[in-house]
């Protein structure tokens, strides 16, 4: 299905993980008045409660979420455009700050539809259900933004993806390609294959906390003093870690 060309209703550079509203006795209702909610009724709704989560109010993420599994298991067009009108902001917004847009050789617009058109293909009607939420399906498709980069750095020779993870930031930690590939792990294929990579303890607790939950080195340490000598070693295990991944031929099959 090709993506559609309209004008983004997100305007603010965020990723938006909006929080699902608590199960209770008129959910079931809710769901089934959500399924028969028309297209365009059902992207202003999810607009609206994007709005309201960019405010920081309570959102629900149930309209978005519709929004998606209409145009993914439907194939509903009307759907599909309007979840590119919704979310190309926030895809341009990851285009925008990862590494390897200085070297990528196109406008943005170019890499927003590369990334939604890899998110169509590779989630399809029988893999929809590996996504539980809408903030795993936009973790998703936020890993699809970095990896169409990424294809085109290694198909430049590969010269940018070797230096990002020769490149350090003031603290010492090697933002390797891996990690920003990465990004917010979603899918059960995609953590099967990072699981693969790990040889202990340490490296499980990296993962988790860092790959997963986003926590730096020196907030792991505090957490776990007892499983690392220093902030170092955490540093340490992280970069080996990242460079595993970076490496895995399961990883780059999944992203590639």
């Amino acid at each position: 299905m090709a993506v559609c060309e309209v004008s983004p209703r997100v305007s603010r550079s965020v990723a938006v993980v909006v929080p699902a509203v608590p199960a209770g006795p008129g959910r079931r209702a809710e769901r089934l008045g959500v399924r028969r909610m028309a297209v365009a009724k059902l992207a202003g709704a999810c607009h609206e409660e994007t709005g309201k989560y960019l405010r920081r109010e309570p959102a629900r993420d149930d309209f978005g979420f519709e929004l998606f599994r209409r145009a993914i298991c439907e194939r509903d067009q009307a759907a599909w455009e309007a979840v590119f009108a919704e979310y190309r902001g926030m895809v341009r917004a990851w285009i925008r700050r990862h590494p390897a847009s200085a070297a990528a050789g196109e406008d943005d617009q170019y890499w927003v539809n590369r990334a939604f058109e890899r998110f169509f293909i590779a989630v399809g009607p029988e893999r929809f259900g590996a996504f539980p939420s809408l903030a795993a399906l936009l973790r998703y498709l936020k890993l699809c933004a970095h990896s169409v980069l990424l294809d085109e750095a290694r198909a430049q020779g590969g010269t940018y993806v070797d230096s990002l993870s020769q490149h350090g930031d003031e603290a010492g930690e090697a933002p390797d390609v891996a990690g920003y590939a990465l990004g917010q792990l979603a899918g059960e294929d995609l953590w099967a294959a990072v699981q693969g990579e790990l040889q202990d303890e340490a490296d499980r607790l990296v993962a988790r906390l860092c790959l997963v939950l986003g926590l730096k080195p020196r907030e792991v340490y505090q957490r776990h003093p007892e499983r690392y000598a220093d902030v170092a070693e955490v540093y340490r295990v992280k970069r080996n870690l990242l460079d595993r991944l970076r490496r895995s031929p399961a990883i780059l099959a999944f992203i590639g």
